[in-house]
């Protein structure tokens, strides 16, 4: 009798210790799960209020939008348009021949020109809303060229008008390699004649600074 009374108690204890572990594992769990739940719903939400949820799965870096700059913008003279139709390889061979400056970090990127190929820099430029404004300068024999871009949806839009204060094909545009301020310069015409113009940067005008989406005249 003393044997199985004893043995009652034993197995009541065990059990009621297995419960009480039981139940302190489940509160454990429950208190690890708050900080998971919480940091899910806060991810949850920044993903609601960010309208750059569905920028995030297109160009981020200025390689990203070099890939996919169209000819109109910077024509690569090494296209076979034959066999190579999107000129991903004549793009690969650029960099690799002509690439100068690679600084994907500060959003710059600077390829080098030889005779009928021309020169290009690019600069991105952060909005708040996780889009980007794309800074391209061409150079050429006879031309040099500054365009402001906007790239959604697959379609390229130039916006130079419309997002630099004072824009004019006659001034010649800095692209800032570090930072975000672009300074501005007098195109100075070097030759001209009825059919091409040779200019040169000129007197520096003024800088435009880069906040909060939009430049403005410092």
């Amino acid at each position: 009798m003393k044997i199985t009374i004893t043995l009652f108690f034993s197995l009541f204890a065990f059990y009621a210790c297995g419960a009480e572990q039981a139940g302190n594992g489940v509160q454990a769990d429950a208190g690890n799960s708050r900080p998971v739940a919480a940091a899910g719903d806060d991810a949850a939400g920044k993903v609601e209020a960010t309208p750059a949820a569905t920028v995030q799965t297109g160009p981020r870096t200025v390689m990203d939008f070099f890939a996919l700059l169209p000819e109109k913008y910077f024509t690569l003279e090494g296209c076979d348009k034959a066999t190579d139709k999107e000129c991903k390889k004549a793009r690969e061979d650029y960099i690799k021949t002509y690439g100068e400056v690679v600084d994907v970090k500060n959003g710059y990127f600077k390829g080098g020109c030889d005779g009928a190929q021309s020169c290009i820099e690019m600069a991105i430029f952060k909005r708040p809303d996780g889009t980007y404004l794309v800074g391209v300068a061409t150079f050429a024999e006879m031309m040099n060229d500054f365009y402001f871009l906007d790239y959604a949806d697959g379609k390229w839009a130039d916006v130079s008008a419309e997002v630099v204060p004072e824009y004019s094909k006659k001034n010649w545009y800095e692209l800032p390699r570090v930072g975000t301020t672009m300074k501005v310069f007098s195109k100075k015409i070097v030759e001209e004649t009825d059919d091409y113009e040779v200019s040169d940067k000129g007197r520096l005008m003024y800088e435009l600074a880069w906040k909060d989406g939009k430049f403005t005249k410092k």
